[in-house]
This record gives structure tokens, C-alpha cells and sequence, in this order.
């Protein structure tokens, strides 16, 4: 496990340019309980977007932007998962790290998974502005996505360029090699677990450094640097519930982590229930949606697939379920939301679904990440063993961001898919969830890029349980890497490292 720790860490170490930024990354390892700067230290700037927002932040909100500033604040790249359940309130967290590093005279970049996500964060955060006070040079804030106009990408790609928008919020376009940046400090990661190893790594190859005009100033420069400095920016992932890969680079090393624990107050938990797909089990489910839109509710319907397929005929489709549920349930509307569908239609779908002229939505695992309609109350599963458990986790907290008390069912094909399932009736942890699918799936190549599957080289120990040792690995690779940076003085131990894995820097 030892060698496990020093692999990572010496990664780390390899990916910063000098003594004092590897003095300083180490120091934070030893010492993480000083790892945070309180409001007083935070910008100008950053206060007044806080003061903004419609409701106070929670204790875990406050802990996390704190630890993050105190990362922001370093000459070293921060590269940190903030976990916390759907609905805990990562997303302005986030926010105000960006605007933390916008006020120092940098840009931010927001990277989400889907174009929905991308235009719900981008709508939240102008309306967040607009609701700002005393700020006279509010941020530019950009949307850029597989579906923005050429004419209007080559524009924002010049801006960004130039220095003239602050906060660019977007898809894997982001991360495109025509895509560059003036003085980027910041890459957000939302929902990283749907991002591969090389997408995450790729932001590192945009580097920052201080820019000397004024041209990047925003509200204030409370904390900019003096200095020239060439940096890769300070990434901070966001996640729900953690694949088991990413669960083991947070808690093996390679990444800093941040727990919000605590939801908003008044939020109510979700009731989970596992039915198997039967005509009985139907009937009952049938009987529960229909008691739910009587009581004025709103439902989606979320399925694996969008058509009928020969292969796998026992799949639910939604298009092929369109006209079932619209004939079940005739007095209520029922609509459509699924990948393949123009940008516009799919906003279009949401906006009924939000505004009430549909009551039943029928998608694809497209509503996964970042819907937020907060009358919806139910959700229908079909075929759920098909579906991830931190897919179910994320879409099971599409629900339950209202006032009514929310349901989700998870229907399963046969009796065989009960057993995994009944995990997430019995807990909505997002860390349970995610040791339990390490568990299941085993962490991966740490070292490399191999996704899934347990480490030969620990035949005995497993890293799921065996915390305690992990813990005594950590502190005793740091103390070698305190010695000698380079493991120069330690040629034995580096040539076994360089024999068991080769060592590059993570996203190369």
C-alpha cells in the first residue's frame, strides 16, 4: 500500500514546477485541518455574490468554500472532489469559487456533462448576478456548447482568449485544442464521474499566468499575485456519487476531499421502492402513479433505451411507451425528452414539464443530470438493473426538490435484480452508495487509466476495508517524499515503483 501512496503522491510532486510549491502540496497533506480561509479573508467581490443569493449557505457549504478558498490562495494546483448528496448545494459552492478567482483577475471555466446542465448553470449564475448590488463591472459570463452558432463560438473563443470573459460555462468543448484561455485559474468538473481520466487531464494543459494589465480586473483584486506565475489551474471536481475510481483517487491520495454532509433545511427524503416488473407489479405501480397525479403531482417515466430493439426485447422504450401510458392514463398529459432530440425541442419538452402543460414525462437517462423541476414528486424506473447505482442515485434526486413528499420506484425485470437494488431503498448516501459499488467493481488502475476492476498487486488487502493501514501508508510516504521530492535518495524504492507502474502525470 505504501507503494500505492508514493505513486500517487509523486505524481502529484512530478506535475509542479518548484521546491516551494512541493513543500507546500506536501504541507497540506500533513496538515489538512488548517486547510481553510473564513469569510473575512475571502474578496470583496465574493461577499456581495453571497449576499445575493435568496437563501443562507449551510454549515458544510460554509466548511467547503472555505477549505477551497484556502486552496485558491496557494501557488499550488488544488485538485479536489466535493461530494455531497443531489440537492446538498454543490453547484453555488462552485459558484463562488469561480467568482473567488475571478475577483483575484482570472477566469473560471464550468465544465457539465450535458447541454441541459450547462444552460440551467448558466441561467442560474446571470440570474445570481443580476441580483447583485454596489458591483458597477459585474463578470462577463459566456455559454459555450456543441450546439452554439459557429459565428458566436469563434467570438467567445477570441474572448476567452483575450481576457474579456470571465466565467465560461460549457460541455466537452471546453476542453477542445481551439479552445484557449487568457489566464484560467479555475476548471470546475460537475459531475465528474461522467468525464474519463484524459477529458479531466486535459485541463492541465491550459495553463495560467498573472496577467499584467487590467484587463482581467473584476470587482476588485483583493489577493492577485505580484509575480509571474506558469501554472496548470486548480481543478475542483463535483459528484453525487463517486464511481468506485474515483471514490478510491480521493481517499488513496490523488485528489484533496471535501464532504458537505448536510442538506438544506426543509428537504425532504425520497421514499425508495423496488418492484419487480410483473403484471401485478405493474398494477400496483400504476395504482401509485395514478394517486400521485390526483394529488396533483408530476411524474417521469425514465428508460433505458429510446426504441424498441430486436436484441434486447424485453426493454421498455420510451417512444414505444408513449402511447401505453398516454392510453392509461387519458385524462392527464404525457411528454417526450430523450437524447436524440434537437436542442430545442429537449428545452422545449422541459419547459411544459416545468410550467404543468405535461404531467407525465417520459426520457431517457438524458434527465440524469442537472433537471430541476421542483413539482415533480415521482419517478418510474423501468428496468433498472440496466442503470448504474450512482445513475439511479442521480436520478432518484431529480425528485423530492420540492415541498411534496416524493417517491421513486425502481422497477426490475426479474426476481434475480432485486438484491442489488435493494441498496438504494435502504440508503441515500452517496458514499455508501459508491462503497458499495466499489465493492462490487473494484477501484481500477490507479496508476493508469483502467476504469474498473481490483489491483493484482493486493492479493490480501482490500482497499474498500482496509482504511486503518491506508492511513499509516499515507503518513509514512509522505515522510519519504518530505526527504527527498524526487526519491533520489531512495534509488531502490523508485526503480520498484517504476517496475510495478510506469509514472506519468495524471491526464497525460
Amino acid at each position: 500500500m505504501i507503494l500505492l501512496q508514493l505513486g500517487r503522491l509523486f505524481q502529484m510532486l512530478e506535475g509542479l514546477g518548484t521546491k516551494i510549491e512541493k513543500d507546500g502540496l506536501l504541507e497540506k497533506y500533513r496538515k489538512p485541518e488548517v486547510n481553510a480561509a473564513y469569510m473575512e479573508e475571502w474578496s470583496s467581490l465574493t461577499k456581495k455574490f453571497l449576499k445575493a443569493l435568496p437563501y443562507s449557505l449551510t454549515s458544510g457549504q460554509l466548511s467547503a468554500i472555505s477549505e477551497i478558498i484556502w486552496d485558491l490562495k496557494r501557488p499550488v494546483p488544488m485538485n479536489r472532489l466535493l461530494q455531497g448528496d443531489v440537492g446538498c448545494g454543490k453547484t453555488i459552492v462552485a459558484f463562488l469559487a469561480c467568482v473567488e478567482v475571478i475577483a483575484s483577475g482570472y477566469q473560471a471555466a464550468f465544465m457539465v456533462p450535458t447541454e441541459l446542465l450547462a444552460i440551467q448553470h448558466y441561467d442560474h449564475f446571470i440570474d445570481l448576478l443580476e441580483k447583485m448590488d454596489e458591483v458597477d463591472n459585474k463578470p462577463s459570463v459566456a455559454l459555450l456548447t456543441g450546439s452554439t452558432p459557429l459565428k458566436q463560438s469563434r467570438l467567445i473563443r477570441k474572448d476567452l482568449q483575450s481576457g474579456n470573459i470571465s466565467l465560461v460555462i460549457g460541455t466537452h468543448s471546453l476542453i477542445a485544442e481551439k479552445v484557449e484561455f487568457s489566464s484560467l485559474r479555475i476548471a470546475v468538473v460537475d459531475e465528474q464521474h461522467r468525464f474519463g481520466v484524459i477529458q479531466r487531464g486535459k485541463f492541465n494543459s491550459k495553463l495560467y499566468c498573472t496577467s499584467t494589465s487590467s484587463r482581467m480586473q473584476a470587482a476588485d483584486t483583493d489577493v492577485s499575485s505580484e509575480h509571474d506565475i506558469h501554472m496548470a489551474p486548480h481543478i475542483l471536481a463535483l459528484s453525487a456519487t463517486p464511481i468506485p475510481r474515483t471514490l478510491a483517487l480521493a481517499l488513496y491520495g490523488d485528489m484533496s476531499l471535501t464532504n458537505i454532509t448536510d442538506l438544506p433545511p426543509g428537504r425532504i427524503p425520497v421514499e425508495t421502492y423496488i418492484i419487480e416488473g410483473t403484471d401485478n407489479g405493474f398494477k400496483n405501480i400504476y395504482a401509485m402513479m395514478l394517486e400521485e397525479l390526483e394529488a396533483g403531482g408530476r411524474l417521469y417515466i425514465v428508460y433505458p433505451v429510446i426504441e424498441q430493439s430486436d436484441q434486447l426485447p424485453q426493454l421498455r422504450a420510451a417512444s414505444a411507451d408513449l402511447e401505453t401510458i398516454s392510453s392509461q392514463f387519458q385524462d392527464y398529459n404525457c411528454g417526450l425528452l430523450h437524447g436524440r432530440m434537437k436542442s430545442d425541442e429537449k428545452e422545449e419538452a422541459l419547459r411544459k414539464f416545468r410550467s404543468g402543460e405535461t404531467d407525465i414525462l417520459l426520457s431517457t437517462q438524458v434527465i440524469e443530470i442537472g433537471v430541476d423541476v421542483p413539482d415533480a414528486s415521482m419517478m418510474v424506473v423501468m428496468n433498472a438493473e440496466r442503470f448504474g447505482i450512482a445513475q439511479l442515485h442521480q436520478l432518484r434526486g431529480r425528485v423530492g426538490r420540492g415541498a411534496r413528499k416524493s417517491k421513486c420506484i425502481l422497477v426490475a425485470s426479474s426476481s434475480s435484480s432485486l438484491n442489488r437494488l435493494k441498496v438504494l431503498e435502504k440508503s441515500s448516501d452517496g458514499f455508501h452508495l459508491a462503497s458499495v459499488d466499489l465493492r462490487l467493481r473494484g477501484p481500477g488502475d490507479l496508476l493508469g487509466k483502467k476504469q474498473s476492476g481490483h489491483l493484482p498487486e493486493f492479493p490480501i488487502a482490500r482497499l474498500e476495508m482496509d482504511g486503518n493501514i491506508l492511513q499509516e501508508a499515507h503518513v509514512a510516504a509522505l515522510k519519504v517524499l518530505s526527504y527527498s521530492h524526487d526519491l533520489e535518495l531512495f534509488p531502490a524504492l523508485k526503480a520498484e515503483l517504476s517496475m510495478r507502474q510506469p509514472l506519468c502525470i495524471l491526464g497525460d
